[in-house]
């Protein structure tokens, strides 16, 4: 993930295709201990932008690390439905 910019209380990151689709693995539930979310202050009323970018742009030559099994089976299901 990149952070672009922070602008008070709004925030625009950068992740990677892969890193997206494991985002919405873990908001799945997969793995099942997984306690990953997207929550937004309800005193701060701004924005949390995400976007995603093509894996050989975002990671420029770099190897993707290992990510757990379980989300890895979730991004398969979740690509091929």
């Amino acid at each position: 993930m990149r952070v672009d910019s922070i602008k008070g209380t709004s925030v625009y990151v950068t992740l990677s295709r892969r890193n997206l689709m494991a985002l919405l693995a873990k908001l799945d539930g997969y793995p099942v201990s997984s306690e990953c979310e997207i929550a937004r202050h309800q005193d701060n009323f701004g924005w949390f932008s995400v976007k995603a970018e093509e894996d050989d742009v975002h990671y420029n030559g770099r190897v993707a690390g290992p990510m757990h099994p379980d989300t890895e089976s979730r991004m398969d299901w979740l690509q091929n439905a």
